[in-house]
């Protein structure tokens, strides 16, 4: 049971991560951490929708190959490149509600428990 909800958990975490601040908008601070990188407006949004698109594969492959190690692997790699992005990038969101330190520490902990 533990194991099925850490699944579902970090599945639900990416698939919504993908669609609500990436899909349905995109949000301000997704634009806001893409610029970042020096791409346009309009490239901010491609990239949104792209990395939306990625945070949704993966969810659905934890779902679909959840017997498999590589979602797992896949996940926590996603996580500190995401992470180390935001930190060297845009540490402001560090510090902001619902932030990315204490979403990233959830999915790691989430996936370390997958895996015992």
């Amino acid at each position: 049971m533990t194991l099925s909800l850490c699944r579902f958990a970090l599945a639900f975490i990416w698939i919504y991560q993908g669609i609500v601040p990436k899909w349905l908008g995109p949000h301000d601070d997704e634009l806001a951490m893409n610029q970042v990188l020096g791409a346009s407006h309009e490239q901010a949004v491609w990239i949104a929708y792209g990395g939306g698109a990625l945070e949704v594969g993966l969810g659905l492959a934890i779902l679909v190959w959840w017997r498999r190690r590589w979602p797992y692997q896949l996940s926590a790699l996603g996580i500190g490149l995401l992470s180390v992005f935001v930190l060297w990038l845009a540490p402001q969101f560090l510090l902001a509600a619902f932030n990315a330190a204490i979403l990233a520490l959830s999915m790691i902990a989430l996936v370390e428990l997958r895996r015992s």
